[in-house]
């Protein structure tokens, strides 16, 4: 009766503790998922573990939302998952934005189509105008440096139709202050950077998560920009109108949020997230947009974190849902 006790006790703490976020995580799990992403905490590891227990539980409530139907996308554990992303970006949303020396005029051939006259959406990767997606580092913020170079590879390969992949880690080293390699950066001053100098291809500028002394030579450019267009007017139509047109825009949004670190697959929605411009912490590629049958419209978005992460390292972010995170709060795209 003494041991059936114990076991009623021992289920009741574990239920408690799962209505509170707190996952009972057993050292060995805890252990496996160090080593597979050879994290390694001397001080801290049980704030670390804490953060863990908790990403389990968001995971384990959202994937049974999905399995009934409630939700649209699903969560996993990845190298994230022990990690408090709004600690590593409230810095940089403190930070004022630097002045944006793009224009705001969407230059319209007599071809270009306006939203109601595009009947099915676009991906620019079945054109071969998108590299093959790359992993950041989860010590390193240069998201900013890889959809910067990956818009410009994208329309570049669009204009001379060969997709030539260009360095992010040149850009992380190289562009001035106020951005700061891996602390911080913004796609725009990438963008003034690239024109008065130019810049490398990945080959000969390989990256790594940190930030290094310049090493470029502007002799050896890859390519250039002209000038570049910041979208001003937060409006999700004229958006997909400039991705199905003229080519991929940088985007920005407000991803600190389990939802969005999580995210595995389906069409993203976090109700929670924030659209204005300060709030904006995470930069990508969005190189298209459709319609799901069932969760109905989406961008399609290259991230920065790798293959493991979501859709093969691309998320579906729910497109005409009020401005999502923020997706069309600071879009921009290269005039070559």
């Amino acid at each position: 009766m003494g041991s059936l006790w114990h076991h009623v006790l021992q289920v009741l703490l574990a239920l408690i503790l799962v209505d509170l976020g707190m996952a009972l995580v057993s050292d060995a799990e805890w252990a496996r998922y160090k080593a597979r992403y050879n994290k390694h905490y001397k001080f801290n590891d049980n704030y670390h573990r804490e953060i863990y227990n908790r990403r389990v539980q968001a995971v384990a409530r959202n994937n049974r939302l999905f399995a009934e139907g409630k939700v649209g996308y699903k969560m996993g554990l990845n190298e994230h998952s022990d990690t408090d992303q709004s600690l590593l970006f409230s810095y940089r949303t403190s930070m004022k934005m630097p002045p944006d020396s793009g224009n705001h005029v969407v230059r319209k051939t007599p071809c270009y189509k306006r939203y109601n006259e595009i009947t099915r959406g676009i991906d620019w990767r079945q054109y071969g105008y998108v590299s093959p997606v790359e992993n950041q580092g989860s010590d390193c913020q240069s998201c900013w440096a890889f959809s910067a170079s990956g818009c410009l590879e994208a329309h570049l390969a669009k204009k001379t139709l060969r997709l030539v992949p260009l360095s992010p880690k040149h850009l992380v080293d190289c562009v001035p202050s106020p951005s700061q390699g891996c602390q911080r950066g913004w796609v725009s001053l990438a963008f003034n950077y690239t024109r008065d100098y130019g810049i490398a291809t990945k080959q000969s500028y390989p990256y790594q998560p940190q930030t290094d002394a310049c090493r470029w030579n502007p002799k050896s450019s890859a390519g250039t920009l002209r000038s570049y267009v910041t979208l001003n007017n937060n409006d999700e139509r004229e958006m997909a109108e400039v991705v199905y047109n003229i080519g991929p825009v940088t985007a920005s949004i407000d991803h600190v949020h389990e939802e969005f670190t999580q995210y595995v697959s389906g069409v993203l929605r976090i109700p929670g997230c924030r659209s204005a411009r300060m709030k904006l912490s995470h930069s990508m590629l969005v190189v298209g947009f459709g319609t799901d049958p069932t969760w109905g419209d989406y961008w399609l978005i290259k991230n920065s974190y790798g293959t493991s992460w979501g859709e093969n390292g691309y998320v579906r972010l729910a497109r005409n849902a009020g401005n999502m995170c923020g997706i069309a709060s600071y879009p921009q795209y290269p005039i070559l």
